[in-house]
């Protein structure tokens, strides 16, 4: 998925993490939105937490693989967290009215 997924975690508690890097856009989306929809169906975990630190842009389709991953853990009863958002990330979340729902619980 060109270099958007950095790396995959397992916590002690069963706990997806996901570390996301560089630009979630029209290039990574079909990509991104797989690796969170096989992540959340394959084996579901109790939850899957995305690391979004050095994210350093989003467009509207990272938003969207991001609200399909947050559909297939609501589907599948897996808490879907992002976590570490920047500040250009954070202020696309806000504007898109996504930042209570992905982050801000």
């Amino acid at each position: 998925m060109a270099s958007a997924v950095v790396g995959r975690r397992l916590l002690d508690d069963g706990t997806v993490v996901l570390d996301l890097r560089g630009e979630l856009d029209v290039a990574v989306n079909d990509a991104l939105r797989d690796v969170l929809e096989q992540t959340i169906r394959n084996d579901p975990p109790p939850a899957v937490v995305v690391n979004m630190k050095f994210v350093t842009f989003v467009d509207s389709t990272g938003l969207g693989a991001l609200v399909a991953g947050l559909n297939a853990a609501r589907e599948q009863q897996v808490r879907f967290v992002v976590r570490d958002v920047a500040p250009f990330v954070e202020k696309q979340l806000r504007i898109a009215g996504l930042y209570e729902t992905l982050v801000g619980r």
